[in-house]
């Protein structure tokens, strides 16, 4: 009987351990430096909510079939810049830092496919967008991350890196993935009732 209860217990973690990590974004690329970042008008808000770090030159995918909801949280620019993903685009219309976002909008991703989303900027002076599935420009895409990986703020540079502009800030959005529901395995429901009627052997021995 021991034998038998041994070899479940081995069963179960085996399972357990079989079981799929809790899904995130990923990068491929890039290089990391902490926060603050030059010039960067909100410091102090990124830094009390733990964002105290950036990637840039990345593209951005996940490794799970989900979702991703992004939120319009500040911008800071004499330029009028928008965010975009498909047929979704956000115009940034508030200075005012607000992480629960002033809008937003959802978009359905799978598993390790390069998510589609780009910042530009309609001006006269219209400058080069960032866009994460065509890995343009992504030296001015800031990733900034607080070490949980299913909540990013991606951080738009409008006015090139290369300038010496590096205070990305000028539209911030807010990345939350949300992955699909998993359904539980057959298997731990198999392993729950052979579980059960070794208990009730067991019980039934010592009687």
């Amino acid at each position: 009987m021991r034998t038998r209860i041994f070899l479940t217990t081995v069963m179960a973690i085996a399972l357990i351990a079989s079981f799929p990590a809790r899904a995130a974004f990923v990068f491929s690329g890039g290089t990391t430096e902490l926060l603050p970042v030059t010039l960067n008008d909100f410091n102090t808000q990124l830094q009390g909510l733990g964002f105290d770090q950036m990637t840039t030159e990345a593209q951005l995918s996940v490794d799970m079939d989900g979702s991703v909801t992004f939120y319009y949280i500040v911008a800071e620019s004499a330029y009028t810049n928008s965010f975009n993903s498909g047929s979704n685009t956000i115009t940034e219309h508030n200075e005012s830092f607000n992480w629960d976002g002033w809008s937003s909008f959802t978009i359905s991703v799978a598993a390790n496919e390069i998510l589609d989303f780009s910042f530009t900027s309609a001006t006269a002076h219209a400058l080069t967008p960032v866009d994460n599935a065509s890995s343009t420009s992504l030296e001015d895409l800031g990733i900034m991350t607080d070490g949980d990986m299913s909540e990013l703020v991606l951080a738009y540079n409008d006015n090139l890196r290369s300038t010496g502009d590096s205070d990305y800030d000028d539209m911030l959005v807010r990345a939350e993935f949300s992955s699909a529901a998993v359904p539980v395995p057959a298997a731990v429901w198999l392993f729950g009732s052979g579980l059960l009627g070794l208990i009730g052997m067991a019980r039934r021995r010592k009687q």
